[in-house]
């Protein structure tokens, strides 16, 4: 999340997300009564044309906010206070989209600092990171997020001929040209660039020429291109060094351990609603991983109340993407795994449902 402008005197605080989590904070930051303006589409009668569907900015003053069911998408519900003069939309109901890539800005009559300091530590839980993973015939970009990677680009090269003794160079400046492009319409604050040695160090100096000294650029060695070599990426030390915070690798890191106690202490870990749910009620869950597929679902506000109750005891709440490597593995588990703090007895799992 980035905290892109404020005035509390105001009590305006406008925002950009950036992930799912950022999705989720912000449910439970925006309250019945609360003010959200944003960009939204909204069929409007226009006199000699009939109805048309036009982009606007509006202010609603919010009666409900949820998740889209089958997606990950926020929809704030409320009434129109502010909006484009001459189309009679004041005190009319309608509902903002809210996805990644969204900017919003959000109007308190006073905000309290408990929903503040969420906002804040969402805006510094990552940086902004772009992967290359390329050899001569295969190329992918992506961005790594505090939650995920989002694929920005992915090409197929003509690699090297022997009968060429230039395309090497031609190649090497054909990445070079779309990572520059990638570059300046995503703007991260690190590159970290994973190739065979020599083609990486010709992609890293290139960059370094073309865009100064205001990027960071890493170089990291990968077997392949391609996807599999952004995956690979991931898991490499320099990645984890540089963006120790990103989540996406946290997840991975606490879903091996998970699997490494299923097989050898399963009394260690829960996985699906009810186990993971008598966990949460014993006050034994030390980390909680949530499939994004649940925020939507018919189950969602008991998914609400299940990561509520884990964070206000202090624990360890991720949220996983589709786009995160273990989310066919979470979903294969029901969708939600947990590492306990201590063991706990299968049987006595049991019982304290029974009792509820």
């Amino acid at each position: 999340m980035k905290i892109v402008a404020t005035d509390l005197r105001k009590g305006i605080v406008k925002v950009r997300i950036e992930t799912v989590d950022d999705l989720w904070v912000l449910k439970n930051v925006i309250k019945t009564g609360d003010v959200v303006v944003g960009r939204t589409l909204r069929d409007v009668k226009i006199e000699g044309e009939g109805k048309r569907r036009l982009p606007m900015t509006l202010a609603i003053k919010v009666k409900n906010v949820y998740f889209q069911p089958f997606s990950s998408r926020l929809r704030v519900h409320g009434i129109i206070i502010e909006g484009p003069d001459g189309y009679g939309l004041k005190g009319s109901h309608h509902t903002l989209n809210i996805d990644i890539g969204s900017e919003v800005g959000i109007i308190k009559d006073a905000w309290s600092k408990a929903e503040l300091d969420r906002l804040k530590s969402m805006s510094k839980r990552w940086v902004k990171a772009l992967l290359i993973a390329t050899d001569f015939d295969e190329l992918s970009m992506a961005i790594l997020y505090n939650q995920g990677v989002r694929y920005v680009l992915d090409r197929v090269l003509p690699g090297i001929s022997s009968r060429d003794p230039d395309s090497f160079e031609r190649i090497a400046r054909m990445i070079s040209k779309y990572v520059i492009e990638v570059v300046r319409s995503e703007e991260p604050e690190v590159i970290i660039v994973g190739s065979p040695a020599i083609l990486r160090d010709y992609v890293a100096n290139f960059i370094k020429e073309e865009i100064g000294g205001n990027i960071r650029v890493f170089k990291d060695s990968v077997s392949s291109g391609g996807r599999a070599g952004i995956e690979e990426l991931i898991r490499r030390d320099v990645v984890k060094k540089l963006l120790k915070e990103v989540t996406t690798i946290e997840i991975e890191e606490v879903m091996n351990e998970f699997m490494k106690y299923l097989t050898s202490k399963p009394e260690r870990v829960a996985y699906g609603i009810e186990d993971v749910k008598a966990a949460i009620l014993a006050n034994a869950v030390k980390k909680l991983l949530i499939s994004e597929d649940l925020l939507s679902s018919d189950i969602r506000d008991l998914i609400d109340e299940m990561i509520g109750n884990v964070e206000s005891k202090g624990g360890y709440v991720r949220i996983v993407p589709k786009e995160c490597p273990s989310y066919l593995k979470i979903n294969a588990l029901g969708g939600i795994i947990a590492i306990l703090k201590y063991d706990l007895d299968l049987n006595l799992r049991k019982a304290i449902l029974s009792n509820k």
